[in-house]
């Protein structure tokens, strides 16, 4: 199952900027031991998690810079609910994150016994963006064998476009920040479509994000605590 409430934690370290690579210049001063943490909150402003990733190294390759992040899940409580390593990928001034990340690991983990079949598409981020801009889609789906067809899901990121560019104040502090709107569509035995917005500041990442139901009713939103460039 995927995990709403850990989804633009992960976008955070989506946006990124490398200082020695210019083919990887973007929105996050990547680099070992850089820090980002990310409260989340329901509609009524009650705290439902905290998100911690850390920079664990880069590496030039033939397919573009590769990324290594820790990243660390914890309850309302600041109690630990799981802890992974992601993997991501940047070539010619665009930064691409596999789908496949924004899977419930402890889901995955749980089906470690079944087949389970995942086909993920990059979700891409250009490192210039401006307002108005459009940006691709992307997507991902699991197929569960054995006659556990409730299981299976699709997810679809779509209608990404750079609406704004404006002054967000968080815990963290003031950023200067482009608006991205975009759909999320999941299709599993019932089908969920809500709306998202985020911000997204140059050398800092998502200084916040909200996700509305299909009625436009405020779900819930995260916002950028703490920050360690």
């Amino acid at each position: 199952m995927l995990m709403k409430k850990y989804f633009f934690t992960i976008l955070a370290i989506a946006f990124a900027t490398v200082t020695y690579s210019q083919d990887c210049e973007g929105f996050y001063p990547l680099k070992p031991g850089a820090v980002i943490e990310m409260q989340s909150f329901n509609a009524k402003d009650k705290l439902t998690g905290i998100a911690r990733q850390t920079i664990l190294n880069l590496d030039e390759t033939d397919e573009g810079l590769i990324i290594k992040v820790k990243s660390e899940q914890f309850d309302e409580k600041d109690k630990p609910v799981f802890e992974q390593e992601l993997q991501m990928r940047c070539k010619d001034n665009i930064f691409y994150m596999d789908m496949e990340s924004f899977l419930d690991p402890n889901t995955l983990n749980s089906m470690k016994d079944i087949e389970v079949a995942i086909d993920a598409s990059d979700l891409e981020f250009p490192s210039t963006i401006k307002v108005g801009q459009t940006l691709p889609d992307g997507s991902v789906s699991m197929k569960v064998s054995g006659g556990l067809a409730m299981m299976d899901m699709t997810v679809n990121i779509i209608n990404r476009k750079v609406e704004a560019f404006e002054t967000i104040t968080v815990p963290a502090g003031s950023f200067e920040c482009y608006k991205i709107t975009y759909d999320t569509d999941v299709k599993s035995f019932v089908k969920v479509t809500t709306t998202s917005a985020e911000w997204i500041a140059k050398d800092v990442g998502m200084v916040r994000s909200e996700t509305y139901d299909k009625k436009g009713k405020l779900t819930g939103y995260t916002v950028l605590s703490k920050f360690k460039p």
